[in-house]
């Protein structure tokens, strides 16, 4: 009883958790505007969505033609943690980090600088600091990326995108898409498909295992239970043949033992239900680092899986009590 509880409580949980962490991860999203990000920010704060806008330019440093992406660093950060940062990330004005394949072509290492010209005053050169290099193994690994003053405009150059981290993958892209629309806002939000399904597919991956495991184990305690049961049968065989020799028929006799196999089960149910949400409590929190919602649906199931397991046992057992010949169970009695 507390393992079906265990994998039903986080069988039904683990969505939410699970995407709840796979979003700590990166994005899911992007979106694009002519109009600024301002509605977009608004929406993603009273959501709770991770979010950064980023411009990008084309510039030209040491004579070789390279992406420059600019975004709030503090943003970038926590929407990017995966990437794989040598040395440290560039935090403030004048810092840079340099994409793994355009240090190599530039032959360039954390501590050395970098001139590139500016995309709002393409007649300005500006040195950067080099604080690291990033290994993401996308694009990003082609690209500079600079921190952007809060107070830098960059208006008619290049072009602006928007990285975001929604909950509920596909669905929460359709309902963030909307509220948009009715904002009048001419922002539209694209799901990065390749992570949604990496996603899909790792969760349903998941749960085929629980429901593997669980149906493994429901068959392992049926045996056990039923091994039990048919030897407590054989145990009080006396005590049975006893009852049939003083009147009792078999209805009584298959009654009483399948009263007994609904009230072990009932007690199961209950005491298996509660140890089962506190250890799926332990689990999710070691495992997301967040609190289980308990699911009480989870009982219902507890009940009906043990409620089946005891009563199927419970009714071998009275198969193999009504075989047994009162006469001969009570000889020498």
């Amino acid at each position: 009883a507390t393992l079906v509880s265990v994998f039903a409580t986080v069988g039904f949980d683990i969505e939410k958790k699970m995407s709840g962490t796979l979003r700590k991860l990166g994005s899911n999203a992007v979106a694009v505007s002519r109009e600024g990000y301002e509605v977009l920010e608004n929406i993603a704060k009273k959501k709770e969505i991770m979010m950064v806008d980023l411009y990008s330019d084309v510039v030209i440093t040491q004579g070789k033609p390279v992406v420059i992406v600019m975004a709030d660093p503090g943003k970038l950060s926590r929407i990017t943690p995966t990437w794989v940062v040598l040395g440290r990330r560039a935090m403030a004005q004048g810092e840079c980090l340099l994409g793994k394949h355009v240090a190599e072509v530039l032959k360039l290492k954390p501590g050395m600088s970098i001139e590139v010209d500016l995309p709002s005053d393409r007649t300005k050169k500006i040195n950067y600091q080099i604080t690291g290099i990033i290994v993401s193994g996308d694009e990003n690994d082609d690209r500079i990326v600079i921190p952007t003053p809060d107070s830098m405009v960059i208006k008619n150059h290049g072009s602006s995108f928007a990285l975001l981290s929604v909950p509920q993958g596909e669905e929460g892209i359709k309902q963030l898409n909307t509220e948009l629309r009715q904002a009048q806002s001419d922002i539209e939000i694209k799901p990065l498909r390749e992570i949604i399904y990496g996603e899909k597919t790792t969760l349903k991956k998941v749960l085929l295992l629980f429901s593997v495991a669980l149906t493994a184990v429901l068959l392992l305690t049926a045996l056990g239970v039923t091994s039990a049961l048919l030897s407590r049968v054989v145990e009080r065989r006396k005590e049975l043949a006893l009852l049939r020799a003083i009147g009792a028929t078999q209805r009584a006799v298959m009654g009483f033992l399948l009263l007994e196999g609904v009230v072990i089960g009932g007690v199961a149910s209950l005491g298996g239900f509660l140890v089962g949400t506190f250890t799926s409590e332990m689990m999710i929190r070691q495992t997301f680092h967040v609190s289980a919602t308990p699911q009480w649906i989870a009982f219902p199931i507890t009940l009906a899986a043990t409620f089946a397991v005891s009563l199927t046992a419970s009714g071998i057992g009275v198969v193999r009590a009504l075989k047994m010949q009162p006469a001969l169970a009570l000889r020498g009695e």
